[in-house]
């Protein structure tokens, strides 16, 4: 069983906007002085980012996020939060919650603690490895706010 925390950076780097988890994760990785920290970059939800997280104790997930809030806004979520994604209704995956859960049911060991965090996008449909100004600019926000709440939750350990 691996330790530690797993953050995943989701998103394609080639489509502007969308690789702004990636660039959240990469930040993370270059500011982090935490131990024990595994990065890792995913293009797919459901099955797979379940199957990415598994053998830790602690999962971050980072994405972009169409929500209709001021682009560049940075906001956390818990898994309950999630209803649904868009990839609910296929046949090649599912959601993040039944996916986590089939897993828990098959006896893979998952993380007791994961974390949700979107950047509001203001492009995610072009090709392009830019990131926007304003998306851009939330980058280092969200990686701060992340591993602030890393170092505070292993101190309450």
């Amino acid at each position: 069983m691996k330790s530690g925390t797993v953050i995943i950076g989701l998103g394609n780097p080639q489509l502007s906007d969308d690789g702004v988890g990636i660039a959240v994760a990469n930040e993370i990785a270059r500011r982090s002085e935490l131990d024990d920290l595994t990065l890792l970059e995913l293009n797919g939800g459901g099955i797979r980012l379940m199957e990415a997280m598994a053998g830790y104790q602690r999962a971050v997930v980072v994405d972009a996020m169409l929500t209709g809030s001021e682009p560049g806004t940075v906001r956390r979520f818990d898994p309950d939060d999630f209803v649904t994604t868009k990839n609910s209704y296929s046949s090649h995956d599912t959601d993040f919650g039944t996916a986590f859960q089939a897993g828990l049911l098959l006896g893979i060991p998952l993380p007791e603690l994961v974390s949700f965090w979107g950047v509001e996008v203001l492009e995610c449909g072009v090709f392009s490895e830019e990131l926007s100004d304003v998306v851009a600019a939330a980058v280092p926000l969200a990686a701060e706010l992340i591993v602030n709440e890393l170092k505070n939750s292993e101190v309450m350990r």
